[in-house]
């Protein structure tokens, strides 16, 4: 039997729906957690470069297009929820997107990214970039408090794991700005991810609600063995901290047998509730207005590493590999919920062990077509 990738998800997510706990703030309003479904944590809606002002960008009206298709795409494999990680969004146009393609939720974030990108946020000074991220999450973006769109993430970044000074003031800020506004924190961590977890701890950061991406980066692993990167990221995960995969189609920096082995080893280790898994979809655009997905020029097979992909590619290539379907639904819908719910006052809410069962008895199998994900009944 063959079932979209939309309708295969969907009847997963509605046999997984929780008792409410929390709310979380996205463009639209307040979703509750049970009802963000399938999530990728850990996206972009550019305009340019992530780390460039996306506001007055050349080509606004081409980029927004272009964010359209890939946002129209992603709801129709079954994407329900979008993580968009760039602090500085530009809300006019996402506000704009959101209302074309209403049946996906989208939660902004605030904070700052690497300080050597020099967009006029990394210059704030320590009071002025507090007051700042509490202004987007409290009473909204600039320019848009009476439309109600708020801030329900903090991004923060390192880049490598010797934080500096100015990175560790950063964290330090979010670390602040979690406690006294209950949101989530998530980083930049292609190095140091651990120790950006102790300098977030020392701060009273609630470690329970922070995530750290793109830590299977292999140029960031300061010289250890996978097998000893395995047991750096499993300490991560132990003292209660999310970990987020999104290379896939970056052979050149993980190639696919590793990212395995680190996933499977966090599974086994018992940490598979602490796995995320998404794309980080972002662009640049060039002086004439041609857009690029990371890394495309270079590599042209990342060209297709889109929202969607993470359904109609990464997934049949996870459960090709032998990720099960209840570890897909764990990495993509019951642990972005209780990552959303653990910033809440009432903590997070148990998940079921194991996961959900599979729909089709005996489980089902992904194999990857153009349709997206075929299921079939396991012999």
């Amino acid at each position: 039997m063959k079932v979209s990738s939309h309708s295969l998800i969907e009847r997963l997510f509605l046999q997984n729906r929780k008792e409410v706990v929390a709310k979380v703030q996205a463009v639209r309003g307040l979703v509750d957690t049970r009802d963000l479904g399938v999530t990728l944590v850990h996206e972009h809606i550019c305009f340019d470069f992530l780390g460039k002002l996306q506001t007055g960008t050349p080509f606004i009206e081409k980029t927004f297009a272009f964010n359209l298709d890939l946002l129209k795409k992603a709801r129709d494999v079954g994407i329900q929820t979008i993580v968009e990680l760039t602090p500085w969004p530009n809300v006019e146009k996402i506000l704009a997107l959101n209302e074309k393609v209403p049946e996906l939720s989208i939660i902004l974030s605030t904070g700052s990214y690497l300080q050597s990108c020099g967009h006029p946020v990394t210059g704030m000074g320590e009071t002025e970039l507090y007051d700042h991220m509490v202004a987007d999450i409290t009473r909204g973006y600039a320019g848009f408090e009476t439309d109600g769109v708020k801030a329900g993430i903090i991004k923060v970044a390192a880049d490598t794991s010797r934080l500096t000074d100015w990175e560790k003031r950063t964290f330090r800020i979010a670390a602040r700005v979690q406690k006294e506004c209950r949101v989530p924190v998530a980083t930049h961590a292609c190095a140091g991810a651990r120790e950006q977890m102790e300098v977030l701890k020392a701060a009273g950061a609630n470690i329970a609600a922070t995530f750290y991406s793109h830590v299977e980066a292999e140029f960031g692993w300061d010289g250890r063995s996978l097998q000893e990167e395995a047991e750096y990221l499993a300490d991560v995960a132990r003292a209660g901290g999310y970990l987020h995969f999104n290379n896939f189609d970056f052979e050149f920096d993980t190639p696919f047998p590793d990212l395995m082995y680190l996933i499977n080893h966090l599974e086994n280790s018992g940490f598979g509730d602490k796995v995320f898994y998404s794309i980080d979809t972002n662009i640049t655009v060039d002086a004439d207005g041609k857009i690029w997905m990371e890394a495309e020029r270079e590599h042209p097979e990342t060209g297709r590493r889109t929202y969607a992909y993470a359904i109609t590619d990464a997934t049949p290539r996870l459960m090709a590999a032998g990720v099960s379907l209840q570890r897909i639904t764990r990495y993509l819908i019951d642990n972005p919920r209780r990552y959303f719910e653990a910033a809440t006052p009432g903590g997070i809410q148990a998940a079921t062990p194991g996961g959900i069962q599979a729909a089709t008895p005996g489980g089902i199998q992904a194999a990857a077509t153009p349709g997206g994900i075929q299921a079939a009944t396991e012999g």
